[in-house]
């Protein structure tokens, strides 16, 4: 279901023919994106990986878009991929309380949350560029006039649209409405998740 299609069936459900209505539906379908991302935030399309180098003297990095960090992978001078471990913020400073020393990296942290995504720390700080691949968890590209087509929109479309139908009916300020397309949401939820298990289980069994 593309942008066009997801509109017109906003419009089709909720029937109301108020321009103001009308103008918030991109607004309403960027809420109903995030709601579903709030709830299935493992889904294929918000997997999104960050490469990049680790310079001598810098322990601060900041990973653009991303919500939750997965994983920080680094590949080192004789091509050995290692994993760095994940400590909170306070560990890491207490096990390296002086940035200015300098060593190979092993461990990170989620320093804090930024407008554009969230900044990491590494610990101990590069004595040699490394090259870096981080896996993040991320917003995958909203529908808009702009942007026709998403994974949401091709894959789980009543997942899409009772989200927004539900946005929708918040947005009017229907009580019924709300009450009504919150059950359908959640029911779209519960079914689109026990497809996705499946299909992981027929992946595993396969040996995919």
């Amino acid at each position: 279901m593309n942008f066009t299609q997801l509109e017109t069936n906003i419009k089709n459900f909720i029937e109301d023919d108020g321009t103001e209505f009308a103008t918030s539906i991109p607004e309403i379908i960027k809420q109903a994106e995030s709601m579903i991302f709030a709830r299935l935030p493992n889904l294929p399309c918000y997997r999104k990986t960050l490469s990049g180098n680790f310079v001598i003297g810098t322990n601060e990095y900041d990973v653009a878009d991303a919500r939750m960090i997965r994983q920080v992978a680094v590949t080192k001078a004789n091509s050995d991929v290692i994993f760095l471990k994940h400590r909170i913020d306070s560990y890491l400073r207490d096990y390296v309380p002086n940035a200015s020393t300098q060593g190979e990296p092993f461990m990170y942290a989620t320093k804090k949350a930024t407008t554009s995504g969230i900044k990491i720390l590494i610990g101990p700080t590069p004595s040699a560029t490394l090259a870096y691949e981080i896996d993040f968890i991320g917003l995958e590209t909203g529908l808009s006039s702009t942007n026709s087509n998403s994974w949401i929109g091709d894959n789980a479309e009543q997942v899409l649209l009772s989200a927004c139908l539900y946005e929708s009916s918040a947005f009017l300020k229907a009580p019924d409405s709300v009450n009504l397309y919150k059950a359908q949401f959640d029911e779209a939820i519960a079914l689109f998740q026990q497809e996705m298990q499946r299909n992981y289980q027929a992946e595993y069994e396969g040996g995919i």
